[in-house]
C-alpha cells in the first residue's frame, strides 16, 4: 500500500471505549481518521512523544 503526503495535525481526541481507547485524528484538510489502540499501545506512543520532546529538548529547540 502507498503512503499518501503528510497533513499537519490539526486535533486529537481519546476517547476510552471497551477494549481500550478510540484515537481520534483529524488533518488540516478535514480528514478525520479513527483508531481503536489498546492501554499498551497508548502508552508506546506516549513513550515515543516523551521521547521526541527530551530530543527536541536536548537540541535546544
Amino acid at each position: 500500500m502507498s503512503m499518501s503526503d503528510p497533513k499537519k495535525l490539526v486535533r486529537v481526541q481519546v476517547t476510552d471505549v471497551p477494549d481500550g481507547y478510540e484515537l481520534t485524528i483529524e488533518a488540516d484538510d478535514g480528514h478525520v481518521f479513527r483508531v481503536i489502540a489498546t492501554a499498551r499501545q497508548v502508552e508506546a506512543l506516549a513513550r515515543q512523544f516523551t521521547t521526541v520532546a527530551e530530543d527536541e529538548e536536548q537540541a535546544g529547540g
